[in-house]
């Protein structure tokens, strides 16, 4: 049984942009809200960006001039945090192997990260820092973009047919804890078959249910079109929705063959924030501890 989702560490990479900022102010919000501490952390590259062309430096005095100052501005950024304990440090590799490597040697329960998103041949290609990091990632990841508001009031919750959808519901429940958000259940099928509005109907009753029981306030709605991403994006918008929950799964849909998993997509597309959330493998695998009728612990 997967015990039950807290949050007492978080991981906020910065290359200290702007969106990397606001991640670190997401990050502050539920620091607080949980009694939880935060690391800061820099990735340093082997290879520069120097004027239009890479360059790969092979000096040991660039690299720690580099570093020198990259600790520098991480600790003038935790000096400005205050009622929670924040560290921070300087880590030479590739970004996605340095946040995940740290993230799971020391244990954290989620990431907070910013991403610049990506499009076209880049998408397919080669895909953000961000998608890098969530698709290896042992923790959930809540990616940010430029445009954020003060906590998570309105969260979309998609409920779909796949064997993990709702391993989301204990993520969601904690963070509508914190915030007292709306849950927005979105039961969801890619088109109107008899058998799957039947069972998806009744994966959302059983969501209903237990945050009824819990208190937690949330309406309900259904979408029928091959486009998931598009679908619940525009759903997101015209709810003033400020985080989608999704998992970070792949049901090799012909949507996910062509255009990458739906991680990918919505990290890489969504200005909204959006909580990736890594599959746990189970003896009941559609199930979160909380819908499987046994209390998580």
């Amino acid at each position: 049984m997967k015990k039950k989702f807290t949050i007492q560490k978080i991981l906020v990479p910065t290359d200290f942009s702007d969106t990397a900022a606001n991640a670190l102010k997401q990050a502050i919000t539920i620091a607080k809200a949980n009694n939880a501490s935060i690391k800061l952390i820099h990735a340093v590259s082997s290879v520069y960006l120097t004027g239009s062309e890479l360059t790969v430096p092979n000096s040991e005095a660039f690299y720690n001039k580099i570093q020198k100052t990259a600790l520098d501005k991480l600790k003038a950024m935790a000096a400005t945090v205050s009622g929670i304990v924040v560290t921070y440090d300087v880590k030479m590799g590739g970004i996605e192997n340095v946040i995940n490597q740290t993230a799971k040697k020391e244990k954290f329960d989620l990431i907070i990260m910013g991403t610049h998103g990506t499009s076209g041949a880049k998408e397919f290609f080669i895909g953000s820092n961000a998608y890098k990091v969530v698709h290896n990632a042992v923790c959930p990841v809540i990616t940010v973009q430029k445009k954020i508001k003060n906590g998570f009031k309105n969260i979309i919750l998609p409920i779909r047919l796949g064997l993990h959808s709702r391993q989301k519901v204990d993520y969601v429940v904690e963070l509508a804890k914190i915030y007292g958000s709306t849950v927005h259940i979105t039961g969801y099928t890619p088109d109107k078959n008899k058998d799957h509005l039947s069972k998806i109907k009744l994966y959302v009753k059983q969501v209903e249910g237990y945050l009824k029981k819990l208190g937690i306030a949330f309406n309900s709605s259904y979408i029928h079109d091959a486009n998931f991403m598009k679908e619940i994006l525009a759903h997101a918008k015209n709810t003033q929705a400020d985080l989608i929950a999704i998992m970070n799964d792949n049901d090799f849909s012909l949507d996910q063959i062509i255009t990458g998993p739906f991680a990918k997509q919505f990290v890489n597309h969504s200005d909204i924030p959006v909580l990736s959330i890594p599959v746990v493998e189970t003896d009941n695998l559609s199930y979160s501890p909380y819908l499987s009728g046994v209390s998580p612990v």
